[in-house]
């Protein structure tokens, strides 16, 4: 079952990226986009091409977030 999100944002159309971990849904980055910054700490960012590198950045409080 797809994760469900309570926003005011309109629905997502193209391609989506789900979370891995959290399994909540994005749309897909486009290359060199911003990172997508997951509510569970993980960043996906597009390096070209579609190849996803993941990084994880605590939300709170963290040693060495850089924000």
């Amino acid at each position: 079952m797809p994760a469900v999100t309570y926003t005011p944002q309109d629905p997502i159309g193209g391609p989506t990226f789900p979370c891995p971990r959290c399994k909540r849904v994005y749309p897909f980055p486009n290359d060199a986009d911003k990172p997508i910054r997951c509510e569970c700490g993980w960043w996906y960012r597009n390096v070209g091409h579609g190849e996803i590198v993941e990084e994880f950045h605590p939300r709170i409080g963290g040693a060495g977030a850089d924000g």
